[in-house]
């Protein structure tokens, strides 16, 4: 196992940020030196300039372009996968001339699009070399695949320039029987100020337990989305960690329990009331089917009395004279069913396109899951086929998407961001 490494690796892509990294850093191999664990995440800018120092073009490189913010967003899935989106955000308001800064990174998302700045070949490089030495550290088979990129300018809160790089870590977090744990392939982590590393719960996987304490929403850490870990902060060996219950484990709540049913999930108890209340019924059954036709149930009373047996006391006049019961030849095709309404009829697409249309044609992709009732998986993989469809567009606002039907984008999509 090549532990330095799998060490430097992953050091460089979180201190580098891949794409706020002067030229002189390079891409480490297997056996190269770590870089160090204080050094700051900093950059040069290489602007052309007039004698007295004013700025007289926009950017020349991927290297000019000073990020405040550097967030690496981990969403984490039921089979050990997990998507990276490393996300960069340039404040215009802290720069000297505001104008000035917009009217650069708006020059920056043209090259960036274009593929000349060679920021994207760089994050496409290092992610693979960092699931390697990932690989390398653990004994599980990873890869890194599904590659995207967008550049824009955010509104809200504040005006600002993002640029998300994306991909698919297949094998990131270890799979067990009841949970899923993830962190394992870092080691030796340095954080320095102004980043932030973002675990959130993909598909139906909740939170059990976080190593260090991060931030969170809501009430408990069960209920919580997503948790963060900002710097300046430095994790030892497998931090940050979390662990993930699987839909269907054992909680948390339930171990160590001398309780029997304690281990039971929600799905399991409906099952086992299911087979008592059949089981039940069989019983029931018998019971009633050995009165009416069992020993002795054709026999009358020897002392005079009349026959006791149910099925004939119960016959009906229509069963002795031969004359059917009323409506005996109505069957349930005969028209009494109630008629399919257009709402059975529909798909799951059209169920989420009507949705939207009645929500102004824009809704936020967690409304979605409400309204739906359905898991978070299933919205996520029917939107991403919507989306490849065109039916609907997708826009990543914080941590959220924005679901818009064709011709009620926000304004901020109206910009080519597309590879």
């Amino acid at each position: 196992m090549n532990r330095p490494a799998s060490v430097g690796l992953v050091v460089l892509v979180i201190l580098a940020s891949v794409a706020g990294v002067s030229g002189s850093v390079v891409a480490a191999t297997a056996g190269s030196a770590a870089p160090s664990a204080t050094e700051p995440a900093s950059v040069e800018r290489q602007l052309e300039t007039t004698a007295d120092g004013a700025e007289t073009s926009p950017f020349v490189s991927q290297e000019a372009q000073n990020f405040d913010n550097r967030t690496f967003d981990i969403t984490i899935y039921e089979n050990g996968s997990a998507t990276w989106t490393f996300r960069y955000e340039r404040h215009f308001a802290n720069a000297d001339n505001e104008t000035a800064a917009e009217a650069n990174f708006e020059t920056f998302i043209e090259r960036f699009e274009a593929n000349e700045t060679g920021l994207y070949e760089q994050f496409i490089n290092r992610s693979q070399l960092l699931t390697e030495a990932g690989a390398a550290e653990t004994d599980r088979e990873m890869t890194a695949t599904d590659f995207r990129r967008s550049a824009r300018i955010e509104e809200w809160p504040s005006k600002r320039g993002v640029v998300e790089m994306s991909f698919t870590w297949t094998g990131f977090a270890a799979v067990n029987e009841e949970t899923v744990v993830a962190g394992d392939v870092f080691q030796d982590l340095y954080l320095p100020s102004g980043q932030a590393i973002v675990y959130e719960a993909g598909g139906d996987l909740t939170f059990r337990a976080i190593e260090p304490n991060g931030e969170y929403a809501g009430d408990s850490l069960e209920s919580a989305n997503s948790v963060q870990w900002n710097g300046q902060n430095q994790f030892v060996d497998g931090r940050p960690r979390a662990v993930f219950d699987r839909p269907g484990g054992v909680a948390a709540t339930n171990s160590g329990s001398d309780d029997p049913t304690a281990a039971m999930t929600g799905s399991d108890i409906v099952w086992y009331l299911t087979g008592g209340l059949l089981v039940a019924g069989i019983g029931v059954a018998a019971v009633v089917w050995y009165r009416r036709y069992g020993p002795g149930s054709d026999d009358t009373a020897d002392t005079g009395g009349a026959a006791t047996h149910p099925a004939e006391s119960d016959r009906s006049p229509a069963a002795d004279t031969g004359t059917p019961p009323p409506n005996a030849d109505a069957t349930p095709d005969s028209g009494d069913a109630a008629p399919l309404t257009d709402d059975a009829l529909m798909t799951d697409e059209d169920r989420v396109v009507k949705l939207i249309r009645e929500n102004g044609g824009r809704m936020k992709q967690v409304n979605i899951v409400d309204e739906t009732g359905w898991s978070k998986s299933k919205v996520s993989m029917l939107l991403s086929d919507m989306e490849d469809d065109g039916t609907i567009s997708k826009l990543r606002v914080g941590r959220e998407n924005i679901i818009s039907l064709e011709g009620f984008e926000p304004e901020a999509t109206k910009s080519p961001f597309e590879e």
